[in-house]
């Protein structure tokens, strides 16, 4: 269901947090892969679109900043260390997230989203990532940022939506403007989808045969 721009406060509430437990039902109660947890973001990015309203290009995040079921502040850039965004419950005992105010309006939207999905994994964090970096905290913890950027990513730039247009327009500045997002942000969306940058390398299979190894494409040959 989406939500309303101007909702009665108790009701926006009860909706949040009911989206919130959803989502975090699609995740599953086990230690996860890297890949495992890129796929459920994937997911949550989805279905949080559909609640939104899935057609929209510039997702609008006002709902979000509204709701006081996990609350949002805007806070100076000094009290974040000059980071983007904060989750923690350590402030008053309650989950809360800071947004960095001092930042870019596109990158406020960004981080928004990627700390809802911190917000996502919160209750069960150290099982879901436990698998991840494989001991290594400084891995792990790099892991987990870039699991919650492909859910931020996904949820301002679907697949489908940045595809088709950009068929039509070839033009990521413009993209950048219809999405609401950083050029920079929609760069990288553009190349992780094939769609400009270098062309990625082949795959191929490798077998051994009496101590030889031989190369074999997966690609038919032209």
């Amino acid at each position: 269901m989406a939500p309303d721009l101007k909702p009665n406060l108790a009701s926006l509430f009860k909706e949040t947090r009911a989206l919130i437990d959803r989502l975090r039902g699609l995740a599953p109660h086990r230690e996860l892969t890297y890949g495992e947890s890129v796929q459920v973001a994937r997911v949550q990015a989805s279905r949080l679109r559909m609640w939104v309203g899935g057609d929209e290009l510039a997702i609008n995040l006002v709902w979000l900043l509204n709701q006081r079921a996990v609350p949002v502040q805007l806070v100076a850039s000094h009290k974040l260390g000059e980071e983007s965004g904060l989750t923690t419950n350590h402030i008053g005992g309650k989950l809360q997230v800071f947004i960095n105010e001092s930042e870019p309006h596109v990158r406020q939207r960004f981080s928004l989203l990627h700390e809802f999905k911190h917000v996502l994994d919160f209750e069960d964090a150290d099982r879901l990532h436990a698998k991840l970096g494989s001991g290594n905290t400084h891995i792990q913890h790099d892991a987990i940022e870039r699991i919650a950027n492909e859910f931020a990513a996904h949820v301002l730039m679907p697949t489908a939506l940045v595809k088709r247009h950009w068929f039509m327009t070839q033009n990521k500045e413009l993209m950048a403007t219809m999405f609401n997002v950083s050029v920079e942000a929609m760069t990288m969306r553009l190349e992780r989808l094939g769609l400009i940058g270098q062309p990625k390398i082949k795959p191929r299979l490798y077998f051994r045969r009496s101590g030889v190894m031989s190369v074999v494409s997966l690609c038919p040959a032209a």
